[in-house]
């Protein structure tokens, strides 16, 4: 897609194909439906954070190694959302949440390996800039998931990624190609579709779990991504990188299984009724 659409070309014009899609189905839902007013406020954080997230990654995975940037939008995302949840949505942050996020960032350097000393600048500084938007849009989504569908969360930061990126790309005077049966459009639409998708089902994730939690299960994102290149293109796993994705799956299920373990301790077994 880099080589055939600019930046802000390419965002505004997956919202409106993102848009299309939702629209339907939020109507069917009966999930379409006004913001109250006094929630405006928790909708503009979720928006501000939402109109970033777009160009800087794209930009990034096309002037920087694919790799790198993974890492360094992936580390940034967790420790935004981390802080986000800390700060922003009132969440406690303890010493297993610390340790499960040290031994993710463990994981994901195996798995990326050392290309952050690659000289790209512009590129890992976007992808940063990406990974703390990402990662406090995710947080903050829990502010009006308790009251709103998430799809319509969505659904206005998609909105107003067009209403911020159309004129940005007309002032930068970006070519503005038009809709042709190519393999370029093909990756949009398919970008679009599962953007949205994945989108949709990580804030409905968001609604039920912390966010410095839902932050590390996104890492499993990358072990998918691991398996797909492996059976798809045929890439060698080496077992470094299988020892960090062992780890990035320890460091998501670790405050759950602490959880699950304490409780069953706590747990006071409890004696039959005797019959005299």
């Amino acid at each position: 897609m880099g080589s055939s659409f600019a930046p802000f070309y390419q965002a505004w014009v997956r919202s409106i194909v993102i848009m299309l899609l939702m629209l339907p189905i939020l109507i069917a839902t009966k999930s379409f439906r006004a913001i109250e007013r006094r929630d405006w406020p928790k909708l503009a954080v979720f928006i501000g954070f939402c109109v970033c997230t777009q160009v800087p990654l794209y930009y990034a995975f096309n002037h920087a190694p694919i790799g790198t940037v993974q890492l360094i939008f992936y580390a940034m995302f967790v420790i935004a959302a981390y802080i986000m949840g800390r700060l922003y949505v009132g969440e406690h942050i303890t010493r297993i949440k610390l340790l499960s996020m040290a031994v993710a960032f463990v994981g994901l350097a195996l798995v990326f390996g050392v290309s952050v000393f690659a000289f790209a600048p512009l590129g890992l500084l976007l992808a940063a800039a990406n990974g703390i938007a990402s990662g406090s849009e995710n947080a903050s989504s829990k502010k009006l998931t308790d009251k709103y569908a998430p799809g319509l969360i969505i659904f206005w930061g998609w909105a107003f990624t067009l209403l911020t990126h159309l004129p940005l790309s007309l002032l930068l005077h970006e070519p503005q190609p038009r809709p042709a049966f190519t393999a370029g459009w093909g990756y949009l639409l398919c970008y679009s579709i599962f953007n949205a998708a994945a989108f949709w089902l990580g804030i409905q994730g968001y609604k039920y779990v912390d966010a410095s939690i839902g932050s590390l299960l996104g890492l499993m994102e990358i072990l998918f991504a691991v398996v797909f290149a492996a059976i798809v293109f045929h890439q060698h796993i080496t077992w470094i990188i299988a020892v960090g994705g062992v780890l990035i799956i320890v460091a998501a299920t670790l405050p759950d299984m602490l959880a699950i373990i304490q409780h069953r301790r706590l747990q006071q077994p409890i004696e039959p009724v005797r019959e005299e």
